[in-house]
Formats: C-alpha cells, structure tokens, sequence
C-alpha cells in the first residue's frame, strides 16, 4: 500500500489454511523484485507452515519458485506436499540463492526436560538455495546441535507436547537467517538467542538475549522472543544486530513494551551494547509474535509489530513521524512489514466499470491493479463500442477513481502515463442501474 494507506497491488486471494507471508520487494542481481512464502498454514500464533517461496518480477509475473520436495519430512499427520519450506524467511542473497528454513518432525530422548525418554520434538532446518536450479547450496539442523545448544536452555515449556507425533514440541523455532558473508545469523525466538553459524555448519558465537551467551550485555541490552535478527558487518570484528524485540510471549506472560532494537556486538570484548531502544511511551505496544525492524534511510527505523496490525516509523532522535493501523489484533496481522519502493508495470490491462444514475449521468469507476506510474485516466464513452470519444481526464485518486460522466452505452479507460498512449482498458457496457 502507499503512504497514504491507498492499496496498491492485490495479489491472489487466500483463504485458511492456505496463506501468503513474508512479503516484501528485494533485489535479484540487478532487478527488483518481489518474494513472499505461500502455502498451507497449519498454526497461525506460531506461524508454522509448508509451502514454497514465489519471486515475481515488476509486472507481477512469477518468474522463480523455490521448493524444497526431497527429503524425508515427517509432518504432524503424516501429510504429504509439494514443497516444504516454512514461513519464517525468503533473504535473497547476493550470490543468486535464497535463504529459507523449514521444519521436521522428529524423535528426540525429553528426559533432560521434564519430557518422556523417546519423544517427539520439532527441528528447525535452514536451507540456502540456488534460485535458478533449485539446487540446495547448504543446510543446518537446530537438533544437529544439540550439545550446543541443549534442550534446557529453551524458554518454551513442553505443556503436554511432545509426547506423540501429532503435537511435537517445537522447542526452538527459527524465525529468521541471514547470510553475512560467509556465515548465517540465526534468530531462535523461544531460546532468546541469536547464533553465528559457519560454512561448515559450526557455531561461531551465541548471543543470549537474557543471560549473554558468550557475550556480556550491557545496561538495556536484553531481548527476548526477538524477530527478523539482521546483521551489518563493522571494522574490527565487530558489527550492529538489530531486531524487533517482542519481550512478550504466547503463553501470557507480558514483561514490557515491544521495542525495536539496536545492539553494538564487538568481538573482540564480547561485549553487546544498546545503541537504541525504539518505542513510543505514549502507545506502548505489546506484540506477542511476529515483527519486523527494518533501517530505513536517513537513520529512520520502520517497525512493523506483527500480531498487533501497527506500522510505526521513528526518525534518528527516536520520535514517531508515522504511524499506521490497518486491522483488529487477533483478525488481521502481518508477518513482517516494509517501506520500500516500487515501480510496477503490470502486463494486464486496467479494470473499468460503469453503470448509469438516475440524474442520467455515468459512473466510472476504473482502477489498474500494480500499476504505480500513471497520474491520470482518459475517459472515453459513446453510443456504440466503436464510436468512443474523449469525454473526461480525471486525476488519478488512489487505488480507484470515481468519475461522472454523461449520459453513454458504453466506456473504456486509459491510464496516462507520461506523454505516451494511454494504456487503455476493455470497452464495457455501461450497467442499466447503479
């Protein structure tokens, strides 16, 4: 959608359990693009699904599908898919692969927490994939690690699950990855942690949003229940994390305002230090999952607050410049959120539909579904569908116009773009009534 809340593209309709996620504009070597996650949906709090990852170019046409079919999975039911990959990433990379994360169903010894000897876990596999070939260039297993990363130290209860196949328990959940460099930063939302994990699969360090890891947080440092973790790589072995930082979670628990937050890792001390803690005091929010931070030019941060359908903007001394609601919590939500541009040029003509009023007058209404060029419609209308006249040049206002004109059979639209020929739609009959 635009600044302005006005809709800009509407992409195919979904219907639970079927969803689409994670949508947003990325670059695709020199192009841009479009990438979002589609598939079966089968725990919206949890936001754990299976399907594939679609990559559109700027006339919204699919020109990539990333799946992931092989392998043995095993679901909660036994089901069987097309493509596995869950909802929780889509990062392009700039080597031409993308990077996407699943889940598997697998048996695991619970003893060490409270759960039976042989029970039933949810692992979180990371995949990076070449776009073209659709060809897996690495994977990583979170249960791969166990000695690592041991099963006591998740925040998640067990609460009666894992105990059969039908309710693992998804111990870890893997909510982001990105590639930076050579290395992949994992976000884990219920162990509170994000890892540095090496080409070779090893763990290079382990930051714990409550206790540290193998860090040292300084004062306003902790997080926890963190998403969309993103790294930039600074000068001597130190870099900036920033995350959305949920602090809330899923079982009740709400220790305080959902933030967006800055942290200084330097690794050389091992020490993570607040740069910048963002939220608004005035309308403290408290999303129990889901959440986006992304840095925005001019050192503002835009955060989308997932489970609570708010987009709020903060320019560099921490104020509010933009906000935005577009839902009621518990019916609307959006996995992550962005402000990014976007020029479409859709290979579909515009829509155009009109009906006659009783003061003898038309009604137009005429929208171009992607299209984010044209400033104005040409209004052409006449007695026969091949005797169309200009009647009309109607600014553009919004997603759809709304126009008056005179007393006609039939009309088409075109879409002034520029100096060029309006791109124009189909002629329709006008409708009787309104």
């Amino acid at each position: 959608m635009s600044d302005d809340g006005q809709l800009v593209w509407h992409g195919p309709i979904q219907s639970f359990p079927t969803a689409a996620l994670g949508f947003q504009a990325q670059k695709l070597g020199n192009n841009e693009v479009l990438t979002y996650w589609n598939g079966i949906s089968d725990n919206v709090s949890q936001q754990r699904g299976y399907g594939a990852i679609s990559i559109l170019d700027n006339t919204y046409t699919e020109i990539h599908r990333i799946s992931l079919g092989h392998g043995l999975f095993v679901t909660t039911d036994n089901a069987t898919y097309d493509s596995y990959l869950d909802v929780h990433e889509d990062f392009i990379t700039d080597r031409g692969t993308i990077i996407a994360v699943a889940t598997n169903v697998t048996r695991a010894h619970l003893r060490s927490v409270g759960g039976p000897q042989c029970g039933w876990i949810l692992d979180c596999l990371l995949y990076e994939i070449d776009i073209k070939t659709n060809e897996v260039k690495f994977s990583w297993s979170a249960y791969d690690h166990i000695k690592e990363i041991p099963f006591n130290q998740s925040l998640y209860p067990l609460h009666g699950t894992g105990y059969n196949q039908s309710m693992p328990w998804n111990y870890f959940v893997m909510n982001s990855v990105q590639l930076l460099g050579n290395d992949y930063i994992v976000s884990s939302r219920y162990y509170c942690s994000v890892y540095s994990v090496n080409s070779d699969g090893k763990l290079n360090w382990h930051l714990q949003g409550q206790t540290g890891g193998d860090f040292y947080l300084g004062p306003g440092a902790q997080f926890c229940y963190q998403h969309h973790v993103r790294a930039e790589l600074l000068e001597s072995n130190s870099l900036l994390l920033h995350m959305h930082n949920n602090k809330n979670d899923d079982l009740g628990a709400s220790v305080g305002p959902t933030t967006g937050l800055l942290l200084n890792l330097d690794g050389n001390t091992r020490r993570a230090v607040l740069k910048s803690s963002l939220f608004d005091p005035k309308a403290q929010i408290y999303s129990l999952f889901m959440g986006s931070y992304q840095s925005l030019d001019e050192g503002h941060v835009f955060l989308g607050h997932g489970y609570i359908p708010q987009l709020v903007e903060f320019d560099t001394t921490g104020t509010e410049v933009y906000a935005a609601s577009f839902g009621h919590v518990g019916v609307t939500f959006s996995y992550r959120a962005f402000r990014q541009a976007w020029m479409g040029v859709p290979n579909t003509l515009p829509d155009v539909y009109a009906c006659a009023l009783s003061n003898g007058t038309t009604a137009v209404y005429m929208s171009w579904n992607g299209a984010t060029a044209y400033t104005a419609w040409a209004i052409y209308g006449g007695e026969s569908a091949n005797s169309l006249r200009l009647l009309h040049i109607a600014d553009r206002a919004g997603f759809e116009t709304h126009a008056d004109v005179g007393n006609v059979a039939f009309v088409q639209v075109g879409a002034i773009v520029g100096i060029g020929t309006p791109a124009r739609s189909s002629v329709v009959t006008v409708e009787q009534k309104c």
